[in-house]
């Protein structure tokens, strides 16, 4: 099952952009807090409702790991990551 996140990056020398990306959730080994940065403040001017959050995730791809911006708390990343075991519950 892949769970849908949206990511907030900036190639090198251009704006901030939003983008759907598609995580395993056994893929993501670290969730946090991401505070605020001009990144952050620069993802604002793109029309997020005011008082959003951020977080940091680190995904394993194969052998290398990779850290990510994405858009929500800690919390409602983890309750996304993790609603089919709540189902079993």
């Amino acid at each position: 099952m892949l769970v849908k996140l949206v990511e907030v990056f900036k190639p090198q020398g251009d704006r901030v952009h939003l983008d759907e990306i598609h995580v395993s959730p056994s893929a993501v080994t670290t969730i946090r807090r991401e505070p605020s940065s001009p990144l952050l403040s620069e993802a604002m001017t793109l029309g997020l409702t005011e008082g959003v959050q951020f977080s940091r995730i680190t995904i394993i791809e194969g052998a290398s790991a990779r850290s990510v911006v994405v858009i929500g708390s800690p919390e409602e990343l983890r309750q996304k990551l993790n609603k089919r075991q709540l189902l079993r519950d």
